[in-house]
């Protein structure tokens, strides 16, 4: 974790450190080889979520840009925030669904309104299916599920 949790100093090993223990912490491994690590960790109105990631894993980013897709929606968190410090992680976040909110001296923040995301969501299948009356509202909640799996 520490390899690419970015710990370099002791402050950085103790905010990795912290993430890890109160947040939520994922792995993800190539032909075992650890190359990269993503997490939330909850703040008021929200979490933050972090991503560290190896260069060789760009072979693979379509995959991973998915499954963090997949992952956030899953999320209860009203609204996630990033911070991107590199190119690439602006990239990621991009892809990710992430949208620009301002930059900062260490970095850029990113975020994405995932309670909007899903109001959007539904609203874009109840027009589809051409109904907008409330009793729709179990049908298009569950086909709202099935296009974020398609979308992701």
């Amino acid at each position: 974790m520490a390899e690419l949790g970015g710990a370099r100093t002791s402050l950085h090993w103790a905010i990795v450190r912290e993430m890890w223990a109160e947040g939520e912490t994922f792995a993800l491994r190539l032909d075992g080889r650890l190359v990269g690590l993503f997490g939330f960790y909850p703040l008021e109105g929200g979490a933050e979520a972090w991503f560290n990631v190896r260069p060789e894993l760009a072979e693979h980013m379509l995959f991973v840009i998915r499954q963090i897709r997949l992952t956030l929606v899953t999320r209860s968190y009203p609204e996630i925030v990033v911070l991107c410090t590199s190119e690439a992680g602006r990239r990621i976040a991009a892809l990710a669904g992430f949208r620009f909110v301002e930059k900062l001296e260490r970095g850029e923040i990113w975020n994405v309104d995932i309670a909007r995301r899903r109001v959007e969501r539904l609203e874009s299948v109840r027009e589809s299916s051409g109904s907008t009356e409330a009793g729709s509202g179990g049908a298009a909640a569950s086909d709202a599920g099935g296009s974020r799996q398609a979308a992701g």
